[in-house]
């Protein structure tokens, strides 16, 4: 083994609170649900990687969690762990845009556009984004959250041990 265990900085650490937060104010399916998904998805008795065809090993945010994208039917797809890292929380035309190793060509990007525009069809699932879906008393929380991640950050970036937003 020559690759050391993953190191988590205090920088990701919050931007994974702040998804975990995020994730509270979604909504999150059951295993029934979930079996319903795999079977939308399962092809010749098996599932694929929505975006390369791989076999996948997880289940990738088509919405972003960061944008407000719920774990339900119609936004859970199927994804292999070089496509789901390489996407991380990008959109689907942001992943496509970048550099990436792993993204999609334009001809794949149309065509996962269709396929997924099908399953969110068959499932009635309209994506929404995180502030649209939260109440005011939501959405005041969230605000407190947001200021006490901002203080945090503040002072970690005072102790040298984040840099410093610009």
């Amino acid at each position: 083994m020559n690759k050391l265990p993953i190191k988590i900085s205090p920088g990701f650490a919050l931007s994974m609170l702040d998804r975990a937060v995020k994730e509270h104010f979604g909504a999150r399916c059951g295993l029934d649900e979930l079996e319903a998904i795999a079977s939308y998805f399962r092809r010749d008795g098996n599932l694929h990687c929505i975006y390369c065809g791989k076999d996948p090993k997880r289940w990738d945010h088509f919405h972003p969690v960061s944008r407000g994208g719920d774990t339900v039917p119609g936004n859970l797809v199927p994804a292999c762990g070089s496509c789901d890292d390489s996407k991380g929380k990008k959109t689907l035309v942001e992943w496509a845009e970048t550099n990436g190793k792993h993204k999609p060509s334009k001809s794949e990007l149309h065509r996962i556009q269709a396929e997924v525009a099908a399953y969110q069809a068959h499932f009635r699932h309209q994506p929404r984004e995180f502030d649209a879906k939260l109440s005011p008393e939501q959405a005041a929380s969230y605000a407190r959250f947001r200021d006490e991640i901002a203080r945090l950050r503040s002072h970690l970036a005072r102790e040298g041990i984040v840099k410093s937003e610009i």
